[in-house]
């Protein structure tokens, strides 16, 4: 259930931004499955998928949405007819473009979502974003304005790279979130993954100056694949593997972090969608 002082600070959802370095290091996975654990916990949650090349969060759940933003926005829906409800209590919004070309939209387009946003902004407790992989500037005023930001890693250099330098273009350019968290995924064994992200998040604050307000492993699991494979998220198909009992691990650091906003809900909806 959630925590009964939430009410008192609460003015609207709160933003979850989840991204990556790189593509391939389980991004989408952990916000679908985050997603679900923090509906199960009563919260009431919007899954967006900004992700659009691929729309795994749709493949992941089993879903197909019939209309996405894109819909919306070429004025052929509303947007109650885009919230999509998914069998596991999450809704979800499907973008059906690149976040490019919903974040230059023109003006009318820009306020049309915006005061959509506004409206449904107070149905829900958390709106969680799945990015695409790798630094977007397009992208830089939602990383501003979120209220955490989950970085997705895997211990194989190429990732720890991407995810380094990811963590410091945000930082460079003053775009540091409220609360930071970074996942370390797919890991072969659990010692040497926490000693692999404690030493990231070392190398992390001695050259950039950034302290994670939590770290996670979640190590490779069959049971991952094989829900992929089936199309169930793997915390309702196995509950209590590993990666599952990480992602619980997420929700409890995201719920049980106070967050000091900044700004109010549609204050920041404006500046998302440059209109600040």
């Amino acid at each position: 259930m959630p925590n009964q002082a939430e009410g008192l600070y609460n003015s609207g959802a709160r933003i979850i931004s989840v991204a990556s370095g790189k593509g391939g290091v389980g991004k989408t996975v952990v916000a679908v499955n985050l997603s679900i654990v923090l509906q199960e916990r009563g919260y009431r949650v919007l899954l967006f998928d900004a992700d659009a090349g691929f729309a795994n969060a749709e493949i992941l759940m089993g879903v197909t949405p019939k209309f996405t933003l894109k819909d919306f926005l070429k004025k052929k829906v509303d947007m109650n007819e885009v919230i999509f409800k998914t069998p596991y209590g999450v809704e979800l919004i499907s973008s059906g473009m690149d976040v490019d070309d919903l974040i230059t939209f023109n003006v009318e387009d820009k306020g049309r979502v915006m005061n959509e946003l506004r409206k449904i902004g107070e149905d829900y407790d958390y709106i969680v974003f799945d990015f695409p992989p790798g630094f977007n500037e397009q992208l830089e005023r939602f990383y501003l304005n979120s209220d955490h930001v989950l970085v997705l890693t895997a211990a194989e250099p190429t990732a720890l790279v991407n995810a380094y330098t990811f963590v410091k273009i945000l930082v460079l350019k003053g775009l540091e979130p409220v609360t930071f968290h970074v996942v370390m995924n797919m890991v072969k064994d659990l010692k040497e993954g926490r000693k692999a992200i404690e030493k990231f998040s070392s190398v992390v604050n001695r050259f950039i100056g950034v302290s994670f307000d939590s770290t996670h492993v979640m190590k490779f699991e069959p049971a991952v694949k094989d829900s992929v494979s089936r199309q169930i998220p793997f915390v309702i198909f196995r509950k209590t593997c590993q990666p599952s009992l990480a992602i619980h691990g997420i929700a409890d650091k995201i719920t049980n972090k106070v967050v000091a906003k900044r700004l109010s809900f549609i204050e920041r909806i404006k500046i998302l969608f440059g209109m600040g």
